[in-house]
């Protein structure tokens, strides 16, 4: 009675109530229950009293809250992802998106809710690797695929990210939505632009290769990111007074690093220091 006065109160006012509570069964089992106390009425609007009527829910009930906790566990990985994830339905209409996505993209959540992914992005949409990777999710031609995309942002800002896309297909096969796990490689892409003077006109996937690759020199010879480059140039066919007009350094300090690179392999000649960096890339 303490559990339910409040309720049998609001239907002697006259009110409607409805709540869900834990009954005991004649086995000892707790059942969770639906129940809707109605107030009884004469003829002149005075309550009488109230009718009670209790629908068993429990399995719904049992069901609901492990899809409720299941939806939570998901939101909170979406939100604790390093990776921006977007929700779309079939024709790209964005339904849900991280915050995460929200901050590298200069959305407000609450006005892109609803609107298609190609007005939020470049204008060129259909000329872009995402653009053509998505249209293929959408024909059904693939499943899955990855692509690659920079964007300028409304504050002027660069930004490059690699999109990792998928689709979910309804039981009659149709495309039903689309998610989008987008990485943020802005920093990788801006220090592999800096080694490479021609990085600017290279794909956003052959940057990050080159990047990858000077990490695994830098640490496997011990050398500087600076003597790396150079041995890289080197391994490229490059003479040192090339090198010297790429790198926008002197040829003084061209050789030094050289010299330096040499010094920490204890090897003499550049001809070697060659062939053990290309053994490692």
């Amino acid at each position: 009675m303490d559990q339910i006065q409040g309720h049998i109160d609001r239907a002697l006012s006259g009110e409607t109530a409805h709540y869900q509570r834990q009954i005991r069964t004649q086995a000892g089992e707790a059942e969770w229950h639906n129940v809707s106390l109605s107030p009884w009425l004469d003829d002149e609007g005075q309550v009488l009293g109230f009718v009670s009527i209790a629908l068993r829910v429990h399995e719904l009930k049992i069901t609901a809250d492990a899809l409720r906790a299941a939806n939570q566990r998901l939101a909170s990985h979406m939100e604790n992802s390093p990776l921006a994830v977007l929700e779309m339905d079939a024709n790209l209409r964005l339904l849900h998106c991280s915050s995460r996505a929200s901050q590298w993209f200069a959305w407000a959540l609450d006005e892109v809710r609803g609107r298609r992914l190609p007005e939020l992005l470049p204008a060129r949409w259909d000329n872009t690797p995402l653009g053509e990777a998505l249209g293929r999710l959408q024909s059904g031609q693939e499943l899955q695929n990855r692509s690659e995309l920079t964007v300028q942002r409304v504050d002027g800002t660069t930004l490059h990210t690699v999109w990792f896309n998928s689709a979910l297909l309804d039981p009659s096969g149709r495309v039903e939505s689309v998610m989008s796990q987008v990485e943020n490689v802005t920093e990788r892409v801006m220090a592999a632009e800096q080694l490479w003077p021609e990085a600017p006109q290279a794909s956003i996937a052959s940057l990050l290769d080159r990047s990858d690759q000077m990490s695994k020199i830098c640490s496997t010879l011990k050398l500087t990111p600076a003597e790396a480059r150079v041995a890289v140039l080197l391994t490229e066919g490059h003479p040192l007074k090339r090198i010297a007009q790429m790198t926008h350094l002197s040829i003084h300090t061209v050789r030094s690093q050289v010299k330096s690179a040499l010094n920490k392999q204890a090897l003499h000649r550049q001809v070697d220091l060659v062939r053990r960096v290309m053994s490692i890339r």
